[in-house]
């Protein structure tokens, strides 16, 4: 399941992401297509890969859908 990840700095041909809970990864760019992500994006990411950018209005569609389901608490940060 790919899901969405925040872009928090940028190295080469990896990336360090936030998932929606706030958790740090590091994700490998070899699988990426789209311009080169900076701080602040959101990607979508799959088994350790960034695939592709994600929309700023799709980020935070899934971002109230998330909230609705879990209300009491906050979940990812606001899309740019």
């Amino acid at each position: 399941m790919s899901r969405l990840h925040e872009v928090v700095d940028v190295a080469g041909d990896r990336v360090t992401v936030t998932d929606l809970t706030g958790h740090a990864h590091t994700v490998s760019l070899l699988a990426y297509e789209g311009p080169a992500p900076a701080p602040g994006d959101w990607l979508v990411v799959h088994s350790g890969f960034a695939l592709a950018p994600a929309d700023g209005g799709d980020v935070a569609a899934a971002l109230a859908e998330l909230r609705s389901l879990v209300p009491d608490t906050t979940v990812g940060r606001e899309a740019r």
